[in-house]
């Protein structure tokens, strides 16, 4: 008897995408006229438009990880707003800490938040924090607002022809958890490189670059890849802008130091949690334009594949093989006990 997708049981990480639209998407309370952008996959905002004024929401937990779980928090809920071309503005949270947390472990996460938010202009507006049973270590779940005007970005506008743009490289953040929280493993890796991984969480703000291209007309589309790595926010983009794509697999960068981490603990680092990259799907007329404006800030930029129609699958290309791409259903990150 085949089993009822009620008892399924999920994996550390994102729900999967089929779960979503049957035990998610069915429960989204009354419909407002003024929600222009709702819940879907491979969507991370929502927007809502109130006369001429663009209002941009997002939220995201920091699971993976007890170090600088206040910065990150900031970057990557301001990284989702960015992706739109708003301008993230107001952010909350509510902060989750295990019985006999001391105060100065609050106060070292309060004063991320507060360095991110002063360095990315953002507003700190309240939350919630409390200790609770339970928990093995602080959880963050982060809830931020943008605002803008005019077009708003999302990562289903990507078109037939596409092109698609990947900055800097796959597994910037999965890499730098790595270096931190599995170092007693990666005994073996000189320090030198370590400390370079370690450093890849300065690189996880992606609003400066996103917000640069945003308002080029042929940027169709703009995603931030997080769990799954740049695979799945491949797939995702695809998935939301109802296409086929054709990912080039050598032409994805991939720096050194996430190679040999990812070598040493045997995991893809293609399916490595990717907050620092922007993907963008943007019309062929443009692509030098916006090479130059990302080059012109000091950040790296690849050309890594194209939207193809939907009828001719999504395909991960490296020399003369092609094999399918899918949904990744949990990020390396987790594998690890």
């Amino acid at each position: 008897m085949p089993r009822s997708s009620k008892s399924r049981s999920f994996l550390i990480g994102k729900v999967p995408p089929d779960s979503l639209v049957r035990a998610v998407y069915s429960h989204l309370g009354k419909g407002n006229p003024k929600l222009v952008l709702g819940p879907g996959i491979g969507r991370d905002t929502a927007v809502v438009k109130d006369g001429k004024k663009v209002m941009v929401f997002t939220t995201d937990p920091v699971t993976g990880t007890t170090r600088h779980i206040g910065e990150h928090s900031v970057q990557i809920n301001a990284n989702d707003i960015a992706t739109t071309g708003a301008r993230p503005i107001w952010y909350m949270c509510t902060l989750l800490l295990p019985p006999g947390t001391q105060e100065k472990k609050l106060s070292e996460i309060m004063n991320g938040i507060n360095r991110a938010s002063q360095r990315l202009g953002i507003t700190v507006v309240g939350g919630h924090t409390e200790a609770t049973k339970g928990l093995d270590r602080p959880i963050i779940a982060g809830f931020m607002v943008g605002e803008g005007r005019g077009r708003v970005l999302s990562s289903q506008g990507g078109r037939v022809g596409d092109k698609i743009l990947l900055t800097k490289t796959a597994g910037l953040e999965g890499t730098a958890i790595l270096a931190y929280d599995y170092h007693e493993r990666l005994k073996r890796i000189p320090a030198a490189i370590l400390t370079r991984a370690r450093n890849f969480s300065r690189q996880i703000s992606i609003v400066k670059e996103a917000l640069s291209i945003a308002r080029i007309t042929g940027v169709h589309a703009l995603h931030d890849p997080t769990e799954g790595g740049v695979l799945n926010g491949f797939w995702e983009m695809a998935e939301a802008s109802s296409t086929g794509i054709e990912v080039w697999k050598n032409q994805i960068p991939v720096a050194q130091e996430t190679r040999k981490i990812c070598s040493a603990l045997q995991l893809d680092p293609l399916k490595l949690m990717s907050s620092g990259c922007l993907m963008a799907a943007i019309d062929p007329s443009a692509v030098k334009r916006v090479t130059k404006v990302l080059r012109r800030l000091r950040v790296r930029v690849s050309e890594v594949g194209r939207l193809t129609p939907k009828t001719t699958g999504r395909t991960l290309v490296q020399g003369n093989r092609r094999r399918s791409l899918a949904a990744v259903p949990q990020d390396e990150l987790y594998k690890l006990g």
